[in-house]
């Protein structure tokens, strides 16, 4: 047995004091060191074996474990136990870095406790390790955490007179990473006097009710740029004794300054709205008067010729008149709000709509050479804005006979159906000249969009289609390929039994 082990065992039947140092610790290794001979130190088989060496091929030398510590942390523990031996009070407690013998890290946390003669001659030196490496692996993880979200970690420790910020903190800062914190803590980057002062009230209470604070203030970092944070603040108590504060600083200027822009955009929004509503009902009124006067002339037309009625011709310019005059109501019911309630959504006949549509907006010569297939059900009830579904099905047959393929024999075909229970849907399928989804995808609903030439082109109808459909709550759904054709499906919330049990 090596003479400082034997040693060792004495002492601890002697010295209760040693007993108790051990028992305390939670062990991974112990050693004894000669500090008359200072090559001379017993490492116990735990120390090691947690590296991954043979003990029994270990040296008792502390040259041993010297060739495997962390250089740097090897002259921290020197300065640390330099320290420890001309100030008694100071604890020799570090955190030290060793190779195993595979070459990964261990994290050892090493405490160790000065011996000395009567005459106060520091003769040996008794130590603990404990292996902290899982510890450390979850502080990594922690910390990978916190920097993905922007989080630093702070703290004050009143007694010791100590400020630490983690290098996460020191970044939100903009402070290198070598830098040491301002005594004072995170007060002393919030330099605004109203910022300053709404931090310095919640460490204030937080103190006062022993309680977290949360605060979202304007920090200066070291660059001058000014940056929102929000700070938590955590006191920490011994006996009535305030010891400690500590907390985190995030990083929310992205987030706050977006909110601040989604705040300016909607104030923005209600005023463009506001005009929109006054523009939706001057030009509501301008065409109720107008359309007013068109009605007025085919029904001057009929009292003067009666026979005018069976001209062909006539019977269309008088069903225009009639859907022209029906548009402008439900525009004008559409102007009175933006929003709408369920009393608001009606039982509409979806078959019944689609004929007046292609009664309305298909020609003579249209019908003698498109095929239209209204498969909708006799008894297929939607409920919606009756204008708005008007204008869905009448933009979306439009586009569909507009852009029909003269190479080929061209259809519409119309369909309806459910959709689980939540949903219906209907569909205006053609054989047309299709839609580069691929190119065009994206901007398919924009504003003055064209995907093919044509004299009416205009590039609203699918942009007011798709707003209707999103204000009932519904949405698009699109298929088409080039020299294919398309496929437009309309999906609404399946309305019934609310509006059935209102009404």
């Amino acid at each position: 047995m090596n003479y400082l082990e034997n040693e060792l065992r004495n002492l601890v039947r002697k010295d209760d004091k040693i007993f108790d140092f051990l028992q305390e610790s939670s062990l991974d290794g112990l050693w004894y060191w000669d500090l008359t001979n200072p090559e001379e130190e017993w490492m116990n088989n735990t120390f090691w074996e947690r590296l991954g060496y043979d003990p029994d091929k270990m040296p008792h030398k502390s040259s041993a474990w010297m060739d495997i510590i962390n250089p740097e942390d090897l002259e921290v523990a020197k300065q640390k136990v330099a320290e420890h031996i001309e100030y008694p009070d100071r604890p020799y407690d570090q955190i030290t870095r060793y190779t195993h013998a595979d070459g990964h890290t261990v994290w050892i946390r090493c405490r160790g406790m000065i011996m000395r003669e009567k005459d106060g001659t520091p003769i040996r030196m008794l130590g603990a390790h404990t292996d902290i490496t899982a510890v450390k692996k979850k502080e990594k993880i922690l910390e990978r955490c916190n920097t993905a979200a922007n989080i630093g970690y702070w703290e004050i420790n009143i007694e010791k007179n100590q400020v630490t910020f983690s290098n996460m903190m020191k970044q939100i800062l903009g402070l290198p990473a070598s830098n040491a914190p301002h005594r004072k803590g995170p007060i002393a980057y919030f330099h605004n006097e109203k910022e300053r002062s709404k931090v310095e009230d919640a460490f204030a209470t937080a103190r006062e009710l022993k309680s977290e604070q949360q605060r979202e203030a304007l920090i200066m970092t070291e660059s001058g740029t000014e940056k929102w944070v929000e700070i938590l603040i955590i006191p920490e108590f011994r006996a009535d004794t305030y010891t400690k504060v500590f907390g985190t600083l995030q990083d929310i200027d992205e987030r706050v300054r977006a909110s601040m822009k989604i705040d300016e955009l909607l104030k923005k929004t209600e005023k463009q709205n506001d005009r929109l509503m006054n523009f939706a009902h001057t030009i509501s009124h301008n065409l109720r008067s107008q359309v007013g006067g068109v009605s007025s002339l085919v029904e001057l037309m009929e009292m003067e010729n009666s026979s005018i009625v069976e001209d062909e011709l006539f019977k269309y310019l008088k069903l225009a008149s009639k859907k022209l005059s029906e548009t402008v109501v439900h525009l004008s019911e559409i102007a009175v709000g933006d929003e709408f309630n369920e009393e608001d959504y009606v039982p509409l006949n979806l078959r019944s709509l689609i004929e007046s549509c292609v009664d309305s907006i298909v020609t003579f010569e249209e019908l003698n050479s498109i095929e239209i297939q209204n498969q909708v059900p006799n008894d297929f009830i939607i409920y919606g804005i009756e204008g708005y579904v008007e204008s869905i099905l009448h933009n979306l047959i439009t586009n569909a006979i507009k852009y029909r393929d003269a190479e080929k024999s061209p259809f519409v075909k119309i369909s309806a159906g459910k959709k689980g229970n939540q949903n219906i849907w209907f569909a205006i399928e053609d054989n047309g000249l299709g839609i580069d989804l691929n190119k065009h995808g994206r901007k398919l609903f924009g504003l003055h969009t064209t995907f093919h030439e044509h004299e009416d082109s205009s590039g609203v109808g699918l942009f007011v289609t798709k707003n209707q459909v999103l204000a009932m709550d519904g949405d698009v759904e699109v298929e088409s390929e080039p020299g294919v054709g398309s496929t437009f499906k309309v999906i609404l919330p399946q309305r019934e039994t609310k509006a059935a049990a209102k009404s």
